[in-house]
């Protein structure tokens, strides 16, 4: 009877023991390790540098070597190693085992805008070129400057560019309320000349214009 009494209370204590191991296995070791039924909210990281959104996703809960999925995208419109786009977007509550993925570009660089305000035009316009950059004017009377001067240029003189950008040089002209614009400096435009009396010439170089004015 006494041999009953042992084997039953030891059956007793092996079952609560078996049921503490399950539960500190199936509610702490398990979601610990594997971080089960965490939610997380993905943060913004869309024009981050990779390495700043990669700690941002970490400081944010996300773990980077399990979960990080990453398009490399060729595109001279964002600088090397910015991220493009993300999925999920931010702001969209997830599990922190879900896969965050970004497409990053892998081309474009960045170039400085020279100082070329008081310059003439069309050398100007070359030191753009030569850097990668695509032109567009503007030309009409500031009374500033010597005819054919760049007056303003758009972004300034200083800033930092995508190679590729198209760059505004705001010229001086002697003629009074003329404005014209390009989208290049090869496109079709209005002759200052002719605007005046209302006619309308195709002149297919920046030179040209210059000169004919």
């Amino acid at each position: 009877m006494k041999h009953i009494k042992a084997f039953g209370f030891a059956l007793i204590l092996f079952i609560i023991f078996v049921w503490i191991v399950l539960f500190i296995i199936t509610k702490i070791i398990i979601p610990v390790k594997l971080d089960i039924g965490q939610s997380l909210v993905t943060p913004n990281v869309v024009e981050l540098d990779l390495s700043e959104a990669k700690k941002l996703l970490r400081n944010k809960g996300f773990v980077i070597q399990d979960s990080l999925v990453i398009d490399w995208v060729k595109t001279p419109k964002f600088p090397d190693r910015t991220v493009i786009s993300q999925f999920p977007a931010a702001g969209k509550i997830v599990k922190n085992k879900n896969r965050v993925k970004l497409e990053v570009s892998s081309g474009g660089q960045l170039v400085v805008i020279p100082l070329i305000l008081e310059e003439n035009a069309i050398n100007a316009s070359s030191k753009l070129k030569q850097i990668g950059l695509e032109v567009s004017y503007v030309k009409k009377k500031y009374g500033l400057y010597a005819e054919n001067t760049v007056v303003k240029v758009d972004p300034e003189v200083g800033s930092k560019v995508l190679k590729g950008s198209l760059i505004t040089l705001y010229i001086e002209s002697e003629v009074e309320d003329i404005n014209v614009e390009s989208d290049t400096l090869d496109s079709v435009i209005e002759d200052s000349e002719d605007y005046e009396n209302g006619q309308e010439n195709d002149i297919e170089t920046l030179e040209d214009i210059l000169q004919n004015n």
